[in-house]
C-alpha cells in the first residue's frame, strides 16, 4: 500500500536526520583537500618536443571526480554550522516505485526542532496532515525525558511511550560513513555541496546547504524505489515551547492509543 510506505519513509527519513544532527558537536573537520594535483615531473627528460603543449588549455575538471571520497563523515559534514538556535521547514516527500505506470506519490510535513545543536534536550515536531495518512498526526519527541508523544488532534486523543520503544534506529553510523563529494549545484537557490554514499543497499545523494550544513535535498533509491525529499520554507528563528507541548485538553490515554473507529485500519498492513 503506497500511503502505508510513504509515511514510514517519512518517519525513518526524521530519524535518519536526528541521528545525523546529533553528533553536530563532533564535526568541523576539513573539507578533505585530497585533489592537490600532482606534480608529476614528466618533463625531467628534456625533450626537445617545445612545440606548445596542448595540456595548458584549462580543462574544466573543477569538479571534483566521482571516484574521490569528501574526506568528512556524515557528522563532520553536519557539524560545519555553529548555528545553535531553533529551525522550522517543509519536508516534501516524493516516492516512486520506478514502475512507468505509477505515479509518484507526493506528500508534505512540518518538522520544528527545538534547539538545533542541543541534542541533549532536543525537542522535535513532526506534523502529519490528514493528506497524508488519511488523519491528521502530530508527532512531538521530548530528548530530554526521553518521551515520544502521538497526537491525533482531530479526536483529541493522544498517547505517550519512551523514545527506546517507539522508535527504530535507522542504523547508520554517521561517525563511519565518509561519503563521496560530488562538486557543488545550486538547488532552490542555495549553493550545496553535493555527497554519495551507499549504506545497507540504500545509495542516499544529499545537497548540503553551504551557508548553514543543512540539507536542502535528499534522494534515496533502494530495491523498493526513490525517494526525494526536499527542504521548503526554512525558518531559523525562536519557537515557542508550546509548540512541543500536548495541551491539557487533549485525552491522554495509554500506548498504543489505537485502533480508533476514526481509523479502523490502523495500524497500515506492510
Amino acid at each position: 500500500m503506497r500511503k502505508s510506505r510513504i509515511v514510514l519513509v517519512s518517519m525513518a527519513l526524521v530519524l535518519t536526520m536526528a541521528l545525523l544532527i546529533t553528533l553536530v558537536g563532533c564535526g568541523g573537520g576539513g573539507t578533505g583537500t585530497t585533489a592537490t594535483p600532482t606534480k608529476t615531473s614528466t618533463g625531467a627528460t628534456a625533450t626537445a618536443t617545445k612545440t606548445p603543449t596542448a595540456t595548458k588549455t584549462p580543462t574544466p575538471t573543477k569538479t571534483p571526480t566521482s571516484t574521490s571520497t569528501s574526506g568528512n563523515t556524515l557528522a563532520d559534514i553536519f557539524g560545519k554550522s555553529g548555528y545553535k538556535g531553533d529551525v522550522k521547514f517543509d519536508m516534501v516527500i516524493t516516492s516512486s516505485s520506478g514502475a512507468a505506470s505509477e505515479t509518484p506519490t507526493q506528500m508534505t510535513e512540518t518538522v520544528s526542532i527545538k534547539g538545533w545543536a542541543s541534542p541533549n534536550s532536543w525537542k522535535w515536531r513532526l506534523d502529519m496532515p490528514a493528506s497524508t495518512a488519511g488523519f491528521a498526526m502530530i508527532y512531538i519527541y521530548n530528548y530530554a525525558t526521553g518521551t515520544m508523544y502521538m497526537w491525533y488532534p482531530d479526536d483529541n486523543i493522544a498517547c505517550s511511550t519512551s523514545l527506546s520503544q517507539g522508535t527504530n534506529n535507522p542504523g547508520q553510523d554517521v561517525n563511519q560513513i565518509v561519503p563521496t563529494y560530488l562538486g557543488t549545484e545550486t538547488v532552490d537557490g542555495k549553493l550545496c555541496d553535493k555527497y554519495q554514499y551507499t549504506d545497507q543497499g540504500t545509495t542516499t545523494t544529499m545537497w548540503i546547504w553551504k551557508d548553514k550544513s543543512f540539507p536542502i535535498k535528499e534522494e534515496t533509491t533502494s530495491s523498493s524505489g526513490t525517494d526525494t525529499i526536499e527542504y521548503k520554507n526554512i525558518v531559523f528563528a525562536t519557537l515557542s515551547d508550546s509548540l512541543f507541548t500536548v495541551p491539557s485538553s487533549v485525552q491522554m490515554n495509554p500506548y498504543p492509543c489505537y485502533p480508533m473507529p476514526s481509523i479502523p485500519s490502523y495500524p497500515y498492513p506492510t
